[in-house]
């Protein structure tokens, strides 16, 4: 690629089809420093080392990944759009992983696993969602009953 002048292509288009027969009398060439094989045979020579991958595990491969602090509320922002985070993660820096195309992100949870996250619905997020809130009386009624029965 080095020896090529960029010159001779007029598009992208160009450059892409003189690349595939390159790269195919490449692999197809005898390289010494492979003793005497051409890539393809090298590559073919161990099949036993070639693991193939389903196609769902490539798309996970191939995420990205970024950090973020999660908000009180549960959300965090990526390119000025909102998203609702499980409230387990609230106030914690959080890693994510996400397509491209941003049609898909996923917390990392600890363990490794990846946990899909959503659009943030502004009016169920406005919500107080119930939670059990333990209060001092509660607490002092608990012992007392302990220490009654």
């Amino acid at each position: 690629m080095a020896g090529l002048d960029m010159r001779d292509f007029h598009s992208l288009d160009e450059l892409r089809g003189s690349l595939f027969p390159f790269v195919h009398r490449y692999n197809l060439t005898v390289h010494s420093s492979l003793h005497g094989k051409s890539p393809q045979d090298r590559f073919f020579s161990e099949p036993e080392q070639i693991r193939r991958i389903p196609v769902d595990e490539i798309d996970k491969t191939f995420l990205l990944e970024i950090e973020r602090r999660v908000s009180p509320d549960c959300v965090i922002t990526i390119d000025q759009v909102e998203y609702e985070i499980d409230y387990r993660f609230a106030r914690q820096r959080i890693r994510l992983r996400y397509s491209h195309d941003m049609e898909q992100i996923f917390v990392v949870e600890p363990d490794g696993a990846l946990t899909p996250i959503r659009l943030l619905n502004k009016q169920e997020n406005a919500i107080i969602k119930p939670r059990n809130i333990i209060t001092a009386d509660a607490v002092m009624q608990a012992i007392n009953d302990c220490e009654l029965g």
